[in-house]
């Protein structure tokens, strides 16, 4: 489940063209509370990425693990395009 996000930055072109964000996102994992001490974690924190370029009509997601990262790599890419 999503809790919270931070914006960890953030780019406007000056013709509002292309926005770029970045958010430090937080999630509640859905698992027993046994698990998630023996993980030893609350929360699962990851990273996403939105790309808007309203000039190519697209949106870029790109989504990667923080909480894990030195043991488990996780990425995630999508496109959406308007044709």
């Amino acid at each position: 489940m999503f809790i919270d996000s931070d914006t960890v930055s953030e780019f406007k072109s000056e013709d509002g063209a292309v926005h770029v964000i970045e958010r430090r996102c937080k999630l509640d994992v859905d698992a027993p509370r046994l698990l998630k001490r023996i993980a030893g974690v609350d929360y699962v924190y990851f990273i996403q990425k939105n790309s808007l370029n309203r000039r190519d009509r697209t949106l870029q997601i790109e989504a990667r693990n923080e909480t894990f990262s030195s043991r488990v790599i996780i990425n995630e890419f999508c496109c959406y395009t308007v044709s």
